[in-house]
């Protein structure tokens, strides 16, 4: 039971209570009790709602970091004064640090200006998930399945929205892909005089995808991918060099969030190839290629591509396709060459411990060093340096 000081006073341990409470209400983790509108008011929340129902808030940023769940915070913090009093609804967060709203039905109105006021204070579009109202409080985790579902939503609509869940698309299970429409992108990629005319063609092959309405997210990220591999290789085949894709990019799509960034990501990226493939551009690409591996040689403790394409004024994708298209090798593969080529020279010229060397040239891991040395030289590193020492 909760001590009388608790009971009126919102302190830290107090927040972390309810949220608890709420989270196994919404989860279905507690029975079904009479004493469910009791609870709540011991922890000072409403026990009264007309219809219940579940909105979950999601504020959109391209650069979460450490500070999210500070953030998130913050803006609970802010929405718990902002809420009208009259209204009853609850701020709370959920177990994957989402702001949700346990509200009335009645109240629904007030989301928009919720937004609104989020948007404004915070600088930051949000997206606004809402479930369906409930006859009774103990069925609310339905509407709760109903808002987490309904966020997905934002793949298609974009960012910035708010999406009920009663209003959402019925999605296809996949759809056919849009051969002639590559063969087509192909063709404009090559031809293109602007970033405009493959832009248009990006979007003639996503719209013939999605003509017969919204397929299942995941399918979209596959087609993506299959879009990108089969497109690089064909163009790059004229090069002498049909497996130029980089998988790090590839894998890079399935953290977009919208259709949109995935567009913008798919004209970046062909762009890119293009690019590469402009025999002009050969020995300027030569001169950056170089540039590019003395910094690799330089810092290869800490190097990154990203570090890298900044320093040669590139960006990651177009500097990985020029990489791949100009060594054979990724980006990954090269510098793995670098630092393994460093673990044995220090291997032979000092006494420094496998897991000291592998600091000394850029890996964290000892265990994950020893498989990648082994991998590449075909002995362990202690192997290695018994055999040099002899």
């Amino acid at each position: 039971m909760l001590s009388e000081g608790l009971l009126y006073k919102d302190d830290v341990i107090l927040t972390w209570m309810r949220d608890r409470f709420l989270q196994d209400l919404v989860l279905g983790r507690k029975p079904k009790s009479a004493n469910l509108k009791e609870s709540l008011s011991r922890l000072n929340l409403n026990p009264y709602f007309t219809y219940p129902a579940i909105a979950l808030l999601e504020p959109v940023s391209t650069k979460w970091d450490e500070h999210e769940k500070v953030l998130l915070e913050e803006m609970r913090d802010y929405l718990q004064q902002q809420m009208p009093s009259d209204t009853g609804t609850i701020v709370f967060m959920d177990d994957r640090n989402r702001i949700g709203l346990l509200f009335s039905w009645v109240s629904k109105s007030d989301l928009e200006t919720i937004q609104t006021k989020l948007s404004r204070q915070f600088s930051l579009p949000v997206n606004i998930a809402v479930g369906k109202p409930c006859s009774q409080l103990n069925d609310i985790k339905q509407s709760y399945k109903q808002a987490s579902h309904a966020l997905q939503d934002k793949f298609y609509r974009g960012t910035g929205h708010i999406i009920y869940y009663s209003e959402l698309p019925e999605y296809l299970a996949c759809c056919d892909y849009p051969a002639d429409k590559e063969l087509e992108l192909h063709e404009a990629l090559k031809t293109a005089d602007s970033a405009a005319d493959i832009e248009e063609a990006v979007e003639s092959f996503y719209h013939s995808m999605l003509k017969q309405g919204p397929v299942d997210i995941k399918a979209v990220y596959e087609l993506t991918a299959r879009l990108l591999i089969g497109t690089e290789k064909k163009l790059l085949a004229a090069a002498n060099n049909d497996n130029a894709y980089s998988k790090v990019e590839i894998t890079s799509i399935v953290k977009m969030q919208t259709l949109q960034e995935i567009k913008q990501y798919v004209c970046h990226f062909l762009s890119g190839v293009r690019e590469v493939m402009s025999s002009e551009q050969k020995e300027s690409h030569r001169s950056i290629i170089k540039k590019t591996i003395y910094h690799m040689e330089q810092e290869y403790q800490e190097v990154s591509l990203q570090s890298v394409a900044q320093k040669v004024y590139m960006t990651p994708t177009y500097l990985s396709l020029l990489f791949k298209l100009n060594t054979g090798k990724t980006f990954i593969e090269h510098l793995t060459d670098i630092r393994i080529e460093k673990a044995k020279k220090l291997l032979c010229s000092t006494h420094y411990k496998n897991y000291e060397v592998a600091e000394q040239v850029g890996y964290q891991d000892p265990r994950y060093f020893s498989q990648i040395f082994k991998k590449k030289v075909g002995l362990s590193p202690t192997e290695y340096r018994e055999t040099v020492a002899t």
